[in-house]
Formats: C-alpha cells, sequence, structure tokens
C-alpha cells in the first residue's frame, strides 16, 4: 500500500475537484485509442471530454459518487467515479450543461456523427449483450472513471478505492460493473475480484478501440 494516502468518499463535490480529475484523466489517457477516437484524433480536446465527463457526474446532484485518494500534501493521486443505480452519464439536459455542447462543437464534422452514435447507441448496446443486463450501466453501480496517477500505480490505491465503493454498492446488494479500454487493466480487475464478461474491439475511422467488459457482485449488508 502506498504510504501516508487518504482515501475518502466524496460528500461535497467542487469545480476545484473537477478540475483536478480532469487533469488526472488528461494526463493517463493521452495514447488511450478510445479516447483518441471519441476526440477524432484531435488530442488538444482531451481535456475538454474529460472534463464534460467528469463534471457531468460530479456536479450534477444526484447522479453520481466520487471516491478519492490524496498524498500528504493534499495531491489528487487517484479518484473512481460512478453513476447511481438509475443514473446516465450526460442522459439529461442538466449534465449536458457542464460542456456537452461546446464540446460537440470543437469536433470534425466526422467527430460529430461518430461521438453520439457509438457513445449513445453502439456502446450501450455492447454493454447489455455482454452483462445479458437490458440498460446496463443504468440498472448497476457503474465506474466510469478508475484513474491512478502513473507514479502511484502498482501500490495498492485502485484496491483501496474499489474496497470504499464495494462498501457503497453492498448497501443496496447492487452489482458493480465497468468497461476498461486497456489490456493492462485486465489482470488488475480480475484480481479485484471482477469477472470478465467480454471482449470487443470498436471501429473508428481514426483507430480501433477495445473493450473489456468487467463485473462483480454485492451482498446486502444485514440492517
Amino acid at each position: 500500500m502506498a504510504p501516508n494516502l487518504a482515501f475518502e468518499r466524496v460528500d461535497q463535490p467542487t469545480e476545484a475537484l473537477a478540475d483536478e480529475a480532469t487533469k488526472v484523466f488528461a494526463d493517463l489517457m493521452v495514447e488511450d485509442p478510445a479516447a483518441i477516437a471519441l476526440v477524432a484524433g484531435d488530442m488538444s480536446l482531451l481535456p475538454s471530454l474529460g472534463s464534460l465527463m467528469i463534471r457531468a457526474l460530479l456536479l450534477s446532484p444526484g447522479v453520481g459518487e466520487m471516491f478519492t485518494a490524496r498524498d500528504e500534501s493534499g495531491a489528487l493521486v487517484g479518484f473512481t467515479l460512478f453513476s447511481l443505480p438509475g443514473q446516465l452519464i450526460l442522459s439529461t439536459p442538466e449534465q449536458q450543461k457542464h460542456g456537452m455542447f461546446e464540446f460537440m462543437g470543437k469536433l470534425s464534422p466526422e467527430g460529430q456523427k461518430y461521438y453520439p452514435e457509438v457513445m449513445a447507441k453502439e456502446v450501450p448496446k455492447a454493454n447489455d449483450e455482454a452483462f445479458g443486463i437490458q440498460e446496463a450501466e443504468r440498472n448497476t453501480y457503474w465506474c466510469n472513471f478508475a484513474m491512478v496517477r502513473a507514479d502511484y500505480q502498482g501500490k495498492g490505491v485502485a484496491k483501496a478505492l474499489f474496497d470504499l465503493a464495494t462498501k457503497e454498492a453492498a448497501k443496496t446488494g447492487t452489482k458493480i460493473a465497468l468497461t476498461t479500454t486497456n489490456i493492462r487493466n485486465v489482470p488488475i480487475y480480475e484480481k479485484l475480484g471482477f469477472k470478465l464478461y467480454g471482449h470487443k474491439v470498436m471501429p473508428s475511422p481514426w483507430v480501433d478501440w477495445p473493450l473489456w467488459f468487467f463485473a462483480k457482485e454485492t451482498q446486502l449488508e444485514a440492517a
């Protein structure tokens, strides 16, 4: 375990926290094929993509739940961000106001066609098929982000963050589900107790990108 880290569930999300999380995301995802496809090959848009998705979940009341890891100086070194059961990222005007139309306006014409087609149709369809759950993202405790800064990877940060999330999900006995686009994460999630439900490659005009589907059951806590 990395020494002297503070782990917590975020009770009072702020714009400053959204900015911190966006930076962690952008630093980690710069070479990720899914990120390349979703910004239509324009990596200068990666912070805008991260900011949109993180703010939609973090700053829209009742939509998401975040867990953080901070070092002794207070710097954010990792976080997980979930959409709560019944919620779906960027599905409401309240969430979309956090930069959806500004981001879409920056994409190339090809990207403006690709992003909504894949994110609103193809990816949800793939999720539902892999997990055998209708509207899988709405009907699970869905992990949209699991990010650990490169210099803290391999030190137990992800385990500690998911332990906190598992305790929250267990309050209602809800299944935790997620996808990853990085093959290096596959053995990590298996070690964390997730079951691999499948693998799919998503085509794009810029780069094809992979999805691995994972889920873990939780036990309803006794009253």
